[in-house]
């Protein structure tokens, strides 16, 4: 694998929204925990835009580089659509919710809520800088709408501890019991499924269903 100075740059880039991206939605998560009542994100730190509480060395640092080290994606051609990572759990105690799972579940969804906020944010800086002829700096904003696109699909795959798993709980699907154990062994099946050429198929197709909408916003705004 060759490495030119173009193919590094798109590299750190990537690398730089992705992490970024997934500190935001676990800040996100810690606002909305201390929203709803439980301060125990705000007394551990993790109450803060500041990226380092968040930062997981294996899920924030370690695996995005794994993936962008063999994919090689590049701005132009946006091919890193498919990857994995995560920041540190936030810690959130539900007896201190005032609707202890639905509190839970609104929380672990804030990350989606990031998601489509970036996204939105893409879109139209995105739409701006294509209008004004910054086609370079439009293809990062396209960027970090796909990266947000896909850890938002995530979000719903009913695995625990995802927040689709977290949802089968509150709805009653799965006991206290199954959630715990199955989110033991969730990141090898998570790495399992994601190597079957169906899922990524699925994944694909429903990344961008998700992502449409956001791209005719930004179609918009650069033909305004």
């Amino acid at each position: 694998m060759d490495f030119d100075s173009a193919t590094l740059r798109s590299g750190l880039i990537f690398f730089f929204l992705i992490a970024s991206s997934i500190c935001l939605r676990a800040y996100a998560q810690a606002w909305v925990a201390n929203r709803l009542g439980d301060r125990t994100p705000a007394d551990e730190g993790r109450l803060t835009a500041n990226p380092l509480p968040h930062i997981d060395l294996l899920g924030t640092i370690v695996l995005p580089l794994i993936f962008i080290f063999y994919l090689q994606p590049t701005l132009s051609r946006q091919q890193l659509s498919l990857f994995l990572g995560w920041a540190k759990p936030v810690p959130i105690n539900p007896r201190n919710f005032r609707n202890p799972r639905r509190d839970a579940v609104l929380t672990q969804f804030a990350g989606f809520g990031m998601g489509v906020l970036l996204l939105i944010v893409g879109a139209l800086a995105g739409g701006m800088l294509y209008r004004s002829g910054q086609a370079e700096f439009a293809d990062i904003c396209e960027a970090l709408m796909s990266i947000n696109a896909s850890l938002m699909v995530f979000d719903f795959l009913p695995i625990p501890p995802l927040p689709g798993g977290a949802l089968l709980r509150y709805l009653g699907y799965i006991s206290e019991e199954t959630y715990l154990n199955i989110s033991r062994w969730s990141g090898l099946v998570i790495i399992i499924l994601i190597n079957l050429k169906p899922v990524m198929v699925l994944f694909a197709i429903v990344k961008s269903v998700l992502m449409l909408p956001f791209y005719l916003l930004m179609q918009a705004v650069a033909t305004l």
